[in-house]
């Protein structure tokens, strides 16, 4: 089996790149036989300046034609990752696409893109969602067949030991992760950090992941403002091993985005014991639901993670981290995503008729 793996970028490495890396170390380490091959599509954050190498990308797409894998697995993040199943069909080449996105991304939240994103779809042999809630969120044609498939967590943290979380320290350790921005909450944790701060209550927070300068710059200098350099320690971007060290000598993540699907850092904090604070959202509610954690609306998120953290218990909630990381890491083990992944492809390979397809 040939499965080329389109989307996200060369760098930096963020929730959609870590999943397509994950995705194919487990494949060809389940399928050793498999040829798996990755090439970003370079749609994030497009600009004019950034649309040659964009239509690098698609030339690209021309060379693999002569490959002919068996299956293209597209990532759909926003709706330029939709131009590159367009022309994949064009090309004759099978495509699976799975969405990285929720219903309040731009393609999905405004009726003319929603319309133009469901009619693109229409052209994929087959949908493999990460979720289930992403059925009532998104624009999904009926006519192309579904699968469900999982998200791919570090592998080290799905076998290793669980953390010690039996420790006398009580200060609240807080942590947010991601690549860094509005719509990701970052900036809504500072303001989390402040009233906790004026609150008077004892804790440590860290800030880790990549930004643009811009970004960094506004972080940095609303910290200073707010007096709380000595209480939040700004991280950068961790290799995964890092990032995993930190999350384990952590108690809860403040995770308040408003664009996030599926979040990938909310799992991944649980399989360290981590107990997750997030907005309303489906994709996080879905993970709460069925793992435990905590969530706030988003028109009160700072006020009520204040409220929540302020009056827990720190041993109960790192109890019932430790319980949510049991049970995270038994579903997500690596052969269970790998074989649902597997089962996809196949469907995808042995069922292409089912889709309308497009000629040059």
């Amino acid at each position: 089996m040939h499965v080329l793996i389109l989307g996200g970028a060369p760098k930096p490495l963020g929730g959609v790149e870590v999943f397509c890396e994950r995705a194919s170390d487990a494949m060809q380490s389940r399928y050793p036989e498999w040829r798996v091959e990755r090439m970003p599509t370079r749609t994030a954050f497009l600009t004019v300046r950034k649309v040659p190498a964009f239509i690098a990308g698609l030339d690209s797409l021309f060379e693999y034609r002569k490959q002919r894998p068996d299956c293209v697995w597209l990532q759909y993040t926003n709706l330029p990752d939709l131009v590159y199943l367009i022309l994949a069909r064009m090309l004759g080449l099978r495509v699976m696409v799975t969405p990285h996105l929720g219903s309040n991304w731009r393609s999905q939240s405004n009726s003319l893109l929603r319309g133009v994103s469901w009619w693109m779809l229409r052209f994929a042999n087959r949908i493999a969602l990460i979720s289930r809630t992403q059925e009532v969120e998104l624009a999904l044609p009926a006519n192309v067949p579904r699968s469900l498939i999982k998200t791919f967590l570090p592998h080290a943290t799905l076998t290793g030991a669980l953390p010690d979380i039996d420790r006398p320290n009580r200060e609240i350790r807080l942590i947010h992760s991601g690549r860094l921005s509005e719509g990701k909450g970052t900036f809504l944790f500072v303001d989390v950090c402040q009233r906790l701060r004026d609150a008077g209550l004892s804790f440590q927070a860290q800030i880790v992941g990549g930004a643009d300068s811009d970004t960094v710059a506004r972080l940095r200098e609303m910290i200073e403002h707010v007096k709380l350099g000595d209480h939040i320690m700004l991280r950068g971007h961790q290799s995964e091993l890092d990032l995993l060290g930190l999350l384990r000598s952590s108690d809860i993540l403040v995770h308040l985005s408003r664009i996030d699907s599926y979040p990938l850092i909310v799992l991944e904090s649980m399989t360290c014991s981590v107990f997750p604070v997030c907005m309303e959202l489906a994709g996080a509610r879905d993970m709460i639901d069925t793992y435990g954690g905590h969530i706030v609306s988003q028109h009160g998120a700072v006020q009520e993670t204040v409220d929540f953290i302020s009056r827990l218990d720190i041993n109960d909630v790192r109890h019932r981290g430790r319980d949510a990381a049991r049970g995270v890491r038994t579903d997500y083990s690596w052969d269970q995503c790998a074989s649902a992944l597997e089962t996809a492809v196949r469907l995808c390979v042995e069922r292409d008729d089912a889709s309308q397809t497009l000629s040059m």
